[in-house]
């Protein structure tokens, strides 16, 4: 089964009852997206997870703050934000890769301790990687696929529409997460386009079961919702029922808000 929100996010305690209250769509919780602004949190993450269920928002997934894999801190801030995922009965964490001096060493530490948050949550929380293609990167797609990991398919960080393509049709089983939205020439993270619902629906044809996040630009807040709607529309299991709420459109650490 498919299911549809956006990416909203906070930077601060102050933020989230402007950004959630009353936000009667599905979302991905984004955390303050780096470690400067996650850090003052860190403290407060089961009173702000009591406030979150206050407000009954549907959350399909959590994206963690931007932090390396390849050292022991993993363990701890993983651990914080998996322990806050289940507060929240989320199941799902997106991580992103972190640039490093790319080689085996790296890439076995951050691959065992992703299999320690294996043994340690049983399968009650599931760590997804996200799909960057930059050299320096700890995972590429390619590497996600080849240990075996749950992904995270950004459809806007992988120029090559085939590769997409052969993502969704060879590795489908173990994506857990998409990030919708287009990219141009110069800008990623624009509205859907066509290629984008061609991809909704094939995964909604092959019986996929995972969430599809919006994820644009702030200038194109305004549209996101409207576009959500339209996709419940046409690929949901809603009955073509449309969820309300807005999105703030309010930057985040990152320059993006609802974007990386």
């Amino acid at each position: 089964m498919l299911k549809f929100g956006i990416r909203q996010s906070f930077e601060n305690i102050e933020q989230i009852e402007e950004r959630l209250s009353g936000l009667n769509t599905p979302i991905e919780l984004a955390l303050p997206y780096y470690r400067d602004i996650y850090n003052p949190i860190r403290p407060h993450l089961k009173v702000i997870a009591e406030k979150i269920k206050s407000f009954s928002t549907e959350i399909l997934s959590i994206h963690a703050v931007q932090a390396p894999l390849t050292n022991e801190e993993f363990k701890i801030w993983g651990k914080e934000i998996a322990d806050f995922a289940i507060l929240l009965n989320v199941g799902i964490i997106t991580l992103h890769p972190n640039n490093t001096n790319k080689n085996q060493i790296n890439q076995k530490k951050a691959l065992q301790n992703l299999r320690y948050f294996n043994q340690l949550y049983k399968g009650k929380i599931i760590f997804s990687i996200e799909t960057f293609t930059g050299k320096r990167r700890v995972f590429d797609p390619d590497e996600i696929v080849k240990f075996n990991l749950p992904m995270t398919l950004d459809a806007a960080h992988i120029e090559d529409n085939e590769k997409i393509w052969h993502l969704v049709k060879n590795y489908k089983e173990n994506i857990v997460n998409v990030h919708l939205s287009s990219k141009g020439s110069e800008k990623h993270h624009l509205p859907i386009d066509d290629f984008c619902k061609d991809i909704v629906g094939y995964l909604k044809e092959s019986g996929w079961n995972g969430n599809i996040i919006l994820e644009y630009l702030p200038e194109f807040h305004n549209q996101m919702i409207n576009d959500l709607k339209n996709l419940e529309y046409t690929f949901g299991q809603y009955n073509h029922t449309h969820p309300g709420g807005c999105a703030t459109g309010r930057n985040s650490g990152s320059g993006h808000d609802i974007t990386k």
